[in-house]
């Protein structure tokens, strides 16, 4: 009995330490729900999907950690053009003026090259808070690397009861 107890808590330690984990999301912007999650990487790519703490703290971001795709990256060059956004002329999305509950938003204006340490980021979803509204996210800001690995089984309604 006591080697089960060491062998459980040893388990739980390495995982608790270990740079790689199973995550779950609540995040309704991205088709999948579960992930592996890698808290020491290298390198961040387009395509790639992060998780983060956001640069401002609103009522969107307040308390969270988002995770969105990376779609555009440093020395590419970002525009808008009215609402919508184009990351080296390839059409990116379209952005808001107003929230799910039909309150103003401001959306993001930049055009230029992304400097050296920020990402643009968005989620899959057309109502993602996002980098649309939040701005080039920091590098420094991220937390992990994100592999998808499946859309289900949902477990949000267990936890958002």
């Amino acid at each position: 009995m006591i080697r089960i107890f060491i062998a459980v808590i040893l388990f739980l330690l390495l995982y608790w330490v270990s740079p790689i984990k199973l995550a779950y999301t609540f995040d309704v912007s991205l088709p999948y729900k579960w992930w592996i999650e890698i808290s020491w990487f290298d390198l961040i790519q387009k395509g790639d999907y992060v998780s983060f703490k956001p640069p401002i703290e609103n009522e969107y971001t307040k308390g969270k950690v988002l995770v969105k795709k990376v779609v555009c990256v440093e020395g590419e060059y970002l525009y808008v053009k009215g609402l919508d956004y184009y990351c080296n002329g390839v059409y990116l999305g379209r952005a808001r003026t107003t929230d799910s509950k039909g309150r103003p938003v401001s959306p993001f204006v930049f055009n230029g090259e992304i400097p050296k340490g920020y990402l643009f980021v968005m989620g899959e979803n057309e109502r993602s808070y996002d980098s649309r509204y939040m701005g080039l996210i920091p590098k420094s800001n991220i937390q992990a690397k994100l592999i998808p690995i499946a859309k289900s089984p949902s477990l949000d309604w267990v936890f958002l009861r």
